[in-house]
């Protein structure tokens, strides 16, 4: 499997990722209600890398706290929004549930 490099970099803030371009790499920063959730995720800033590969997804994997590469793909890609990630993470209980119901009343 691979992913494009550009839809992680346009598709990402709209997931709440905060991005910070410094040094060798482009760092993602997940908030949530306004507070950092401590989830944090990196790709390179190399211009030669136009495509993430298998292994780079799986680390992506597991900064994310997602369960699957596909989970990753669909993140990235947009079939999943916003709403459906902060789910996984309160299932996780990496957000607090009672602040996502409250938004999503």
């Amino acid at each position: 499997m691979k992913l494009n490099k550009s839809d992680m970099l346009s598709n990402l803030p709209k997931k709440g990722f905060v991005k910070n371009a410094s040094g060798d790499h482009i760092f993602f920063y997940h908030e949530f209600n306004g507070k950092k959730t401590g989830i944090i995720t990196k790709i390179s800033h190399t211009p030669k890398m136009k495509d993430i590969t298998n292994d780079i997804i799986n680390a992506i994997k597991k900064q994310l706290n997602l369960d699957t590469n596909k989970q990753v793909k669909e993140l990235i890609e947009c079939p999943m929004d916003q709403n459906e990630y902060l789910k996984i993470l309160a299932d996780k209980n990496i957000i607090d549930k009672k602040e996502l119901e409250y938004l999503n009343k």
